[in-house]
């Protein structure tokens, strides 16, 4: 069956560094290059059924590409606003109409509220539906629960690390934040909202899972964030924490996401790409953090693709256009062959990689010592990518999936 491609450009984020982006933009009369165009174009889809089906209206100053006439709408007091008054519920609604005629949607975006319009249009099709999310975090804490905790960091600065992310990744209101529908929350709404049940949802990697320290501490800030979370997870929701990746590797943690039910069901699945952030790629909206190798989220992807016996739909979102695919540190970001590849593996199971990466590959297979490589520059990138790893003068193969070179 062939994908349905759309984007959805949606990007209300109040951060001062994204405002100041998309006013130097208008100023310089520049703009990024379009995430949507970028991922069709590659060529990790070339030769892929994928229909393009065009992409949701936007308004000018909540896109990636306000207008000129907007410049005096891009500030975080009128972004917190649009978030607080549950601004993101119509955006939603109208992803949910216009994939409501689309077989096997693609969504190509920003913010991750995007994807309930795409659950909500499913559910109302498929009662065996499954949601299954690739995150570094977990999108379904309400927004005073995690602005609350937000207050908790910045005033205690603790080490971050145990929390998931830095205060300085949200906007932190000391007045306090509405209970709204927001990138942040989705899932908790659609859980509340009564439009997917807690046991249909898999979160695959979030770093943000409470600690035991965490959970030891007193403040109620701290402790009403550990028992919305715990509480989801205790109401169905499946977590498979980052700690269990890093133990069990994606493979043996993918596993746990698979349910018998979900063997027979049908499975959409959303990727926020910060999943892979730092580690991957840096074209994701939250940085800060390292998320899993590029080749772990094959790895994983791969075996879900083999255990479910249907993939409806896929969605690929908090894309920050100002950073992916740029070169950076004299290497060119990843962020859009890694979509590419996303769609690949999801379709038929295999990757795309160049072709300088053939003979290192097989190199690697037959020969075991570094000494043997002679293209250094390409295996080192190998395993920076994950494809590839080193212990002492020893180099061994990490990826066994089936790969198409140029």
């Amino acid at each position: 069956m062939s994908w349905s491609a759309f984007c959805a450009l949606f990007d209300p984020d109040e951060g001062r560094d994204s405002i100041q982006r998309k006013v130097e933009d208008l100023v310089k009369g520049t703009r990024p290059a379009n995430p949507y165009r970028a991922v069709l174009d590659s060529n990790e889809v070339a030769g892929l059924d994928i229909i393009d089906c065009g992409e949701v209206q936007i308004e000018s100053w909540l896109s990636i590409y306000p207008v000129q006439e907007d410049l005096f709408m891009l500030t975080s007091t009128n972004f917190g606003i649009f978030l607080d008054s549950d601004g993101c519920r119509e955006y939603r609604e109208r992803v949910r109409d216009y994939v409501k005629v689309l077989e096997r949607p693609l969504m190509i975006g920003g913010d991750h509220s995007l994807t309930g319009g795409v659950v909500e249009a499913l559910m109302e099709r498929h009662e065996d539906f499954y949601l299954i999310v690739f995150d570094s975090h977990f999108d379904g804490i309400p927004s005073p629960v995690r602005n609350g905790l937000i207050g908790y960091m910045a005033e205690t600065r603790p080490d971050y690390e145990r929390f998931g992310y830095k205060p300085s990744d949200y906007v932190f209101s000391s007045t306090g934040r509405k209970n709204s529908y927001n990138g942040g929350s989705f899932l908790y709404h659609l859980i509340n909202e009564g439009i997917i049940e807690a046991e249909k949802i898999i979160v695959f990697g979030p770093l943000d899972y409470p600690t035991e320290k965490m959970e030891k501490i007193q403040d109620h800030r701290v402790r009403e964030f550990v028992q919305v979370y715990k509480g989801l997870e205790k109401e169905g929701v499946k977590i498979v924490h980052r700690g269990i990746i890093d133990g069990l590797g994606p493979e043996e943690a993918i596993k746990m996401c698979v349910s018998p039910k979900l063997r027979t069901g049908r499975a959409y699945v959303s990727v926020d790409l910060d999943i892979g952030s730092r580690s991957a790629l840096m074209g994701a909206k939250f940085t800060d953090i390292c998320g899993i190798k590029e080749a772990d989220i094959y790895r994983a992807l791969k075996d879900l693709r083999r255990d479910t016996s249907s993939i409806i739909g896929l969605d690929l979102m908090e894309i920050d256009p100002w950073r992916a695919g740029v070169e950076i540190d004299g290497l060119k970001d990843r962020t859009y062959s890694i979509c590419g590849n996303i769609i690949r593996i999801l379709t038929e199971g295999k990757i795309y990689l160049e072709k300088k990466y053939k003979d290192v590959l097989e190199k690697i297979s037959t020969k075991k010592t570094l000494k043997e490589v002679e293209d250094k520059r390409s295996l080192n990138e190998l395993i920076k990518m994950g494809f590839a790893g080193l212990s002492g003068k020893y180099v061994s193969l990490l990826y066994n999936g089936e790969i198409l070179f140029s």
